[in-house]
């Protein structure tokens, strides 16, 4: 018996439209999304294929860790001060800059935090007017939130974000030159709830630093893991180092252009902390798991190359004040690691 050529052409154009379905979605997601393209080698199968950074040091005994090292260093007063948090901690402290020198500290905060490495204060930042925001994780309702420190008077609270769980956080903040801030949303390792439209995972958002806590942050990409360590530059480009999740590598890309491809790096260092140079020509990664700078320099509109590991100790945090660099080491001390244009010539380590 022959077909019915008008049930093939029905078939035929259910075909069609389904493809066209399929390349609508495409785009939207490569609209909202990091671009999949990578630039560096292709990632392994699973993260634990992944080989270590080059010149990776161990972490110290765990008796021989400082307990509360900094973490979110922070510039304030036109780089004549600088603002730190105490890791897995609710301080937050404030020191007078002589040079690279960290003088007097005093405690300007203590929040009501989930203590914890993967709690507590996890971004601060100073937005056009000097007000000091902090991200954290806040003990009631374990919510991510950001405040405004005032002094003498209780924090404000500017933003209450999503549950926050037990991994993959985020949290990193940073101000934009036009006012508003930057806040980075893990994804947890729900992947299933961070692919919904609706949902505030695996995000790059920004908030009114003078709004309520009930505003709603503008979305500007998502597709992130762990991003803690976010930087923008003088010309309000906003900067990831990306931490590793479920299969893929650890990435460094632009959240405010999500379309651009995203870097992927062919080991781990696990970044906490990201500082973008005054040129906006060197993205300056902290890691944790390596305890290492690296950096990656940056090319055109996006990132660049892979990322570069410098023979410089770096542990926890790291900053760009100036024309110098200042980094956290293993002992939790705060310590020059050179200048810009020093760690711009370096030769990075073999790997």
């Amino acid at each position: 018996m022959a077909s019915d050529p008008r049930l093939v052409t029905r078939r035929t154009i259910a075909g069609w439209l389904a493809a066209a379905l399929a390349a609508a979605a495409a785009i939207v997601l490569a609209a909202s999304d990091p671009g999949p393209r990578a630039l560096a080698p292709p990632p392994p199968p699973v993260v634990a294929d992944l080989p270590d950074a080059p010149g990776t040091v161990d972490l110290p005994p765990r008796d021989e860790r400082p307990t509360t090292p900094p973490v979110a260093l922070t510039p304030a007063d036109g780089g004549r001060a600088l603002v730190w948090a105490e890791r897995g901690t609710g301080r937050v402290l404030r020191a007078t800059l002589e040079g690279t020198r960290v003088v007097a500290p005093v405690l300007v905060a203590d929040l009501p935090v989930v203590p914890g490495a993967s709690a507590g204060v996890r971004g601060i930042a100073v937005d056009r007017r000097g007000r000091v925001l902090v991200s954290f994780v806040r003990r009631t309702g374990r919510r991510l939130v950001v405040v405004a420190l005032r002094d003498g008077l209780r924090p404000r609270t500017v933003w209450v974000g999503p549950r926050a769980g037990r991994l993959r956080v985020g949290g990193g903040l940073a101000a934009l030159p036009g006012g508003r801030v930057v806040v980075g949303i893990g994804d947890q390792g729900r992947l299933a709830s961070a692919a919904q439209e609706g949902s505030l995972l695996g995000r790059v958002v920004t908030i009114d630093p003078g709004g309520r806590a009930g505003q709603e942050p503008r979305r500007r990409s998502r597709g992130w893991h762990d991003p803690l360590a976010i930087a923008t530059d003088l010309r309000g480009r906003i900067w990831v180092a990306d931490r590793l999740g479920g299969g893929d590598a650890e990435r460094t890309g632009r959240a405010d252009r999500p379309r651009l491809p995203t870097v992927r790096s062919p080991f781990r260092r696990a970044p906490i902390a990201l500082a973008v140079t005054p040129d906006s020509r060197l993205l300056l990664a902290c890691g944790l798991g390596s305890g290492r700078l690296d950096r990656t320099v940056r090319r055109g509109v996006g990132a660049g190359g892979v990322p570069q590991v410098l023979d410089v100790r770096c542990r926890y945090g790291a900053t760009v004040v100036g024309d110098e660099v200042l980094v956290v080491d293993d002992a939790g001390a705060i310590v020059p690691a050179g200048t810009v244009a020093e760690l711009a010539e370096a030769d990075p380590l073999d790997g």
